[in-house]
């Protein structure tokens, strides 16, 4: 079975290349006036969870990192009850994500 990391950390010297890159070039709008997205709230969980589990790809991808957003470095706040509280159930849905086999073999 192959597996497929996921890494939320952003890469120092891709994101400076970028940003010279984006200063030569004329700004470009990539999504079609997609409205700016708002920073997950705790209050968000039950639906990140549902996308985590039930949808493929960038979806769900996109909804595992809003999880770990809460819960990151500047989030620590949010650990406590994401996991104790008894309110979500964060662990499981992550534990599937992270034993699940990669779509490209």
């Amino acid at each position: 079975p192959s597996f497929t990391m996921v890494s939320f950390r952003r890469n120092k010297n891709k994101e400076a290349k970028e940003d010279k890159k984006d200063a030569k070039a004329p700004a470009k709008d990539d999504k079609k006036s997609a409205p700016p997205t708002k920073p997950p709230t705790l209050d968000d969980i039950p639906d990140l969870i549902e996308v985590m589990l039930n949808e493929k790809g960038e979806k769900s991808a996109a909804a595992t990192k809003k999880i770990y957003e809460l819960c990151d470095v500047g989030h620590k706040q949010n650990r406590v009850p994401m996991v104790c509280s008894g309110k979500y159930d964060v662990l499981t849905p992550l534990a599937k994500c992270l034993t699940q086999e990669s779509g490209d073999e």
